[in-house]
């Protein structure tokens, strides 16, 4: 025990010298998460308050064009524009305003409704112009359907214009509402919300980073021979190890907890972003917590074992551990990923710890909920110490 509590002072002397490293291990993933969840959050709010403007060229002038425009205009989601200056639009005008990217599209409609347009600008990211494009389809359809039947419905019953298309807007307006209900088990308190689905993945991707200075550690003892002088006393590699995962253990719960404190303090206090609830499955997140922590300590202990200069060992750690954070769904949902990706991902760890505290903070999930998930935690920590091991063994 003596021994393993020297090597453990030894380990700390070295950390909490280490300034830079710790910035990196606490400071710069509390930074991310601010930073990410400040932009998601003006992002969303954007979308819903911000209107994106289109420019409106009616050639036809008929009951279709007139339509299509109260549509576009009482949708909440776009503002038509039909003249610049009091100068009202012709082809010319148009394409050049959308071709300079000062307006994303413009709705062409043509004589008699003859052709239906869509002017868009060729800088539009994809994905947006994806998303406006069938939008607009949508509303361009729906109008001409409820035109199509009303004149189908007024040639049926001539001279019923009025009380034809009064019947069409009570039916219309007597629809039943659209409401956004969420899928829960049992009475659920905790409502989705960005940062929700955030603090598990920064956790995750906080705890990985360790990493660098984990990693670090193992090459300076390797590099300047204090693991040959500890040998010489003796004190045995698996001592040794021991201390580094203890140390490192701790200071991914010190990790969890600073990214706790931002998602349920700093956040909300000083940005307005709604808490973090954490629901009432302490026990599941207490588990959940100290197999994501090995997993992330077997990762360094393993970078560590292979690498020979720091490097080395910070380049390939750094570089993995951001890999598998996109690709986890630290940054992005991994539902909008592609496939091949969203398969890739289920053999990240951090992966695994996600959906773990997603299924407690959202899904309100228990011990047996997360079990799969902490299992192939502590699976991916064993392997990772027994390769660390042998990696040691056959060099040392």
């Amino acid at each position: 025990m003596r021994k393993l509590l020297s090597v453990l002072h030894k380990e700390f002397l070295i950390l909490v010298r280490d300034l830079p490293g710790l910035a990196i291990l606490f400071f710069m993933p509390v930074l991310l998460i601010i930073i990410v969840t400040l932009a998601q959050q003006n992002a969303l709010k954007s979308s819903k308050e911000t209107k994106t403007e289109l420019l409106f060229l009616d050639q036809s002038n008929s009951l279709f064009s007139h339509a299509l425009q109260k549509n576009l205009d009482s949708s909440g989601l776009f503002t038509t524009i039909k003249e610049l200056r009091k100068i009202p639009f012709d082809r010319k005008i148009v394409n050049e305003l959308i071709s300079k990217g000062d307006y994303p599209v413009c709705i062409v409609i043509s004589k008699k409704d003859s052709a239906i347009h869509l002017l868009i600008d060729p800088g539009l990211q994809f994905s947006f112009k994806q998303s406006l494009v069938t939008s607009l389809t949508y509303l361009i359809k729906g109008t001409q359907s409820r035109i199509a039947i009303e004149n189908l419905l007024i040639t049926m019953a001539p001279g019923m214009d009025s009380v034809i298309s009064s019947m069409v807007a009570a039916s219309i307006n007597g629809m039943t509402p659209i409401t956004e209900v969420y899928a829960a088990n049992g009475k659920s308190s905790i409502q989705p919300s960005i940062i929700q689905n955030n603090v598990p993945g920064f956790i995750l991707f906080a705890m990985f980073f360790i990493v660098i200075t984990l990693s670090g550690s193992l090459i300076t003892d390797k590099n300047e021979g204090s693991f040959l002088r500890l040998k010489t006393l003796p004190v045995g590699f698996f001592t040794i190890l021991s201390a580094k995962v203890l140390l490192y253990l701790f200071v991914c719960l010190l990790q969890f907890l600073f990214m706790l404190l931002t998602g349920s303090w700093i956040l909300p206090v000083f940005f307005g972003i709604p808490y973090l609830q954490l629901g009432n499955q302490y026990d599941a997140i207490v588990l959940a917590t100290i197999a994501a922590a090995l997993a992330a300590v077997g990762f360094g202990l393993l970078v560590g074992s292979v690498a020979r200069t720091h490097g080395q060992a910070a380049l390939f750690g750094s570089v993995t551990v951001v890999i598998m954070g996109v690709i986890s769904g630290t940054f992005l949902p991994v539902n909008l990923m592609p496939k091949f990706l969203q398969y890739l991902s289920w053999f990240s760890p951090i992966r695994w710890g996600i959906d773990n505290y997603l299924d407690i903070f959202i899904r309100q999930g228990s011990i047996l909920t997360i079990l799969p998930g902490v299992i192939m935690l502590l699976l991916f920590f064993v392997l990772a110490l027994m390769f660390s091991i042998a990696i040691f063994a056959k060099r040392y």
